[in-house]
This record gives structure tokens, C-alpha cells and sequence, in this order.
């Protein structure tokens, strides 16, 4: 009797290790009650054609007719240009040199992208098997959060002054 409902828990387990292909650790909407309504900024006002049977094929390289350039005009949003001819204010340059003391490495992305991908297959296959739907980002990541009032005490034992912090 013991081995027949073992059985029939590891059949269980086993089919719900199969149940996705989407190895997504955030679960914490269900996808399909509907449209997101978050989903869609349009950041400039969108045009009808004026005749909607003949419409243009989509082309991906043609890039989105609504927002053509978005990556610049976030950039320019945020004080930046993506213009190099531009140089660097002056009372920015002591910070850029400061921030860039120990080396600017251009591939950060893609490095940061390659260790986060061995550090989820380090953390095995029960990633992805979910009995029940739980959000496996906080679990996974829990070790990696930085504790505020932890930190904060970590420098205060040190002698660092500190500013002060609410107790919330």
C-alpha cells in the first residue's frame, strides 16, 4: 500500500516537472485572464492608414512606425546623446572618472547575463518544478538580497558613520 501512494506521488512530481517548456520564476499573475493593460506604452500618438485593406506587409526590418527610435528618445529623455561628437559636461567629468577608477568593461551585459544562466542551472532542476504556483524568484535570489537595516548595522558595528535610518 505505501509503495502504490509513493507510486502515485512520484508520478505526481514527475508530471508536473513536465508541465512547461516556460521556465519563467516570476508567477505572479495569470497569463491568461486577458490583456495586459500595462503592456502597451505608446509613447507617440498612433495614426490609422487611411485605407485599412491595404495594409503593408510587416516588416521587421522596417522597425515600429509608432515609436521608430525608442532607445534614443529614452536616452535624450534621461539628459543623455547618443551623438559622440557631444563631450562629457564638465561638471560630470570628475564622476566618470571616479566611477570609472577600476575599469569600464563594455560586454557587462552579456557576462552578467552568462552567470546569471550558470547560476539557475546551478540551482538545479526543482527551479522549474512548481507542485503549486509560487513565485520562485524570492526563493532562488533570497541569499543575493541585501538586508537594509542589516547593512546598515554591518557599518555602524564598523565606526562608519552612518546617516539615520527609520525603524519601518
Amino acid at each position: 500500500m505505501i509503495f502504490r501512494v509513493s507510486g502515485i506521488f512520484v508520478i505526481i512530481f514527475l508530471l508536473s516537472a513536465c508541465s512547461s517548456d516556460d521556465a519563467r520564476l516570476r508567477d505572479l499573475y495569470d497569463v491568461g485572464t486577458g490583456p495586459e493593460e500595462f503592456a502597451v506604452l505608446p509613447s507617440k500618438p498612433l495614426t490609422i492608414p487611411s485605407n485599412l485593406k491595404n495594409l503593408p506587409v510587416p516588416d521587421l526590418a522596417a522597425g515600429n512606425l509608432a515609436d521608430p527610435t525608442p532607445k534614443r528618445d529614452l536616452i535624450e529623455m534621461l539628459g543623455g546623446s547618443i551623438d559622440n561628437s557631444i563631450s562629457i559636461p564638465e561638471k560630470d567629468k570628475n564622476l566618470l572618472k571616479y566611477i570609472s577608477r577600476a575599469g569600464v568593461d563594455a560586454n557587462i551585459r552579456e557576462e552578467l547575463a552568462e552567470e546569471d544562466r550558470k547560476f539557475l542551472r546551478r540551482m538545479g532542476v526543482l527551479t522549474s518544478v512548481k507542485l503549486f504556483r509560487v513565485d520562485r524568484y524570492n526563493q532562488i535570489y533570497r541569499k543575493m538580497t541585501l538586508s537594509a537595516p542589516k547593512e546598515l548595522e554591518r557599518w555602524r558595528s564598523l565606526g562608519v558613520r552612518t546617516p539615520s535610518m527609520s525603524s519601518e
